[in-house]
């Protein structure tokens, strides 16, 4: 045994190079692919300049046709709409954009702000519920938002119902059962629930719309191919500084 133990370290030298080697291989693989990360980066960053970077973020396009139009969750409002804006007057030919209005209003306020623009979807949210597109006509939306807020409020007054131990949540429950209940009374196909409208039509007439008082942002798609999967985002009046989606109009 001791004969076998002494011929092994002369071998060594022969394994330690190879293993430098693929070390030595594995860093520049590593090198290079920060490199053309940088690149790309670099590319992108300058592709974006002039308020472009919320139109590479917030329009998408799948097949031919617009994928999604609007602004994304965290956008800064201001600099998204600087940017839109801009591209509004460079637009050209027939056009999909969204209407973001800088109030709520009812159905008909809104469309007649619009003008003779092709309506293909209306953007609404009750007080103290989230936003909603409205593909169908307000009567339908309400019925499908009530529904949907009573399922809500059934499942935690159920829950309250059944015996709930911890004080914190029972305390939270009871409090969404009220606000809930509150949604509930907002919800009115004829109320003030409409904050954008998405229309198609030439680019002169948005760029005309653009200025049009009680009109915020007309963000532009870069055509007017737009499909029934098509998803819509708008900036609500009361979101001045970011833009988030998922937040429930204030009551």
């Amino acid at each position: 045994m001791s004969v076998s133990t002494d011929r092994r370290p002369p071998q060594a030298p022969e394994r330690q190079p190879r293993v430098k080697r693929e070390h030595l291989m594995w860093a520049a693989a590593g090198l290079l692919i920060v490199v053309l990360g940088v690149g790309l980066a670099a590319v992108l960053a300058h592709q974006n300049q002039g308020g472009q970077t919320a139109q590479l973020l917030g329009q998408q396009q799948s097949g031919g046709a617009v994928a999604s139009l609007g602004p994304l969750n965290g956008d800064d409002a201001v600099q998204y709409s600087v940017g839109r804006q801009a591209d509004l007057q460079k637009a050209t030919g027939t056009r999909v954009a969204v209407v973001s209005l800088d109030h709520y209003a009812t159905d008909p306020e809104a469309r007649a702000l619009v003008g003779q623009l092709k309506v293909v979807a209306l953007l609404a949210a009750p007080p103290g519920g989230a936003p909603s597109t409205v593909t169908a006509d307000m009567t339908t939306w309400a019925q499908q938002q009530k529904a949907s807020v009573t399922q809500e409020r059934d499942g935690d007054q159920q829950l309250l119902n059944n015996g709930v131990d911890d004080p914190d949540f029972k305390a939270f429950y009871k409090s969404e059962v009220t606000r809930l209940n509150k949604e509930l009374t907002g919800i009115d196909p004829n109320g003030k629930v409409v904050f954008g409208v998405v229309v198609t039509g030439p680019a002169p007439e948005l760029q005309a719309l653009a200025k049009r008082a009680g009109v915020r942002l007309v963000d532009v798609g870069p055509s007017a191919k737009v499909t029934d999967n098509t998803e819509y985002h708008g900036i609500r009046p009361e979101q001045q500084t970011t833009v988030n989606q998922n937040d429930p109009r204030p009551s």
